[in-house]
């Protein structure tokens, strides 16, 4: 019997569901995303990805780092990262947009890279930074201010090995159809009703 997560808080707050907690297919509470960001300032244009983890249930923390403004920092930040449980991590940055190719440079978990819009070129310039990394230190590259994406790809990363984010995922990929036949039925009445109005001026 599958427990809610209403049902398996109660339960752990009743320190009755240990051995229910450690299942495979419930442990989607104890995964980890971490979400770097190099300010606040660009915090909202990554602000979807935790959105979107919140909604999987998925424990996250957002973070500030800045690869070049606060290189110890980013150091220790990267150390803690494994020892923390972390399994996926979304890196958003503008400019030459450094923070997630350092990230992947000195950690082995999967790096997911938001290129972010700043002040010039469009978020060209740190779409191109972050894309172009060298052979052997992949970072996943999102589409620019891509937030969502990120963690719908981190969800699909982390369902490999927790199961019960597949059905969450597949419900999500329902959703989205669902919504496009929506639309669809909606303007096909209206281009209908549209049609039958000016029939007589065609």
């Amino acid at each position: 019997m599958k427990l809610s997560w209403g049902e398996i808080r109660a339960l752990a707050r009743k320190n009755q569901a240990v051995d229910r907690l450690n299942d495979p297919e419930l442990l989607a509470k104890n995964i980890t995303v971490s979400i770097a960001v190099p300010s606040l300032k660009l915090l909202e244009y990554v602000i979807d990805a935790k959105t979107v983890l919140d909604k999987f249930e998925i424990e996250n923390k957002v973070s500030i780092v800045a690869a070049h403004w606060s290189p110890k920092k980013t150091l220790r930040y990267i150390a803690e990262l494994e020892s923390k449980g972390v399994e996926v991590i979304i890196a958003g940055a503008d400019g030459s947009a450094h923070l997630p190719g350092m990230i992947a440079s000195l950690t082995n978990i999967p790096v997911i890279g938001v290129p972010i819009n700043g002040a010039h070129l469009g978020g060209m310039d740190s779409l191109l930074s972050i894309v172009q990394m060298p052979r052997g230190v992949p970072v996943g590259t999102m589409a620019i201010n891509s937030g969502y994406n990120a963690a719908i790809f981190a969800c699909q990363i982390l369902a490999l090995k927790h199961h019960d984010l597949k059905a969450k995922l597949r419900k999500h990929k329902e959703m989205l159809e669902k919504s496009v036949e929506s639309e669809d039925l909606q303007f096909s009445k209206k281009s209908h009703n549209h049609l039958l109005k000016n029939v007589g001026r065609l």
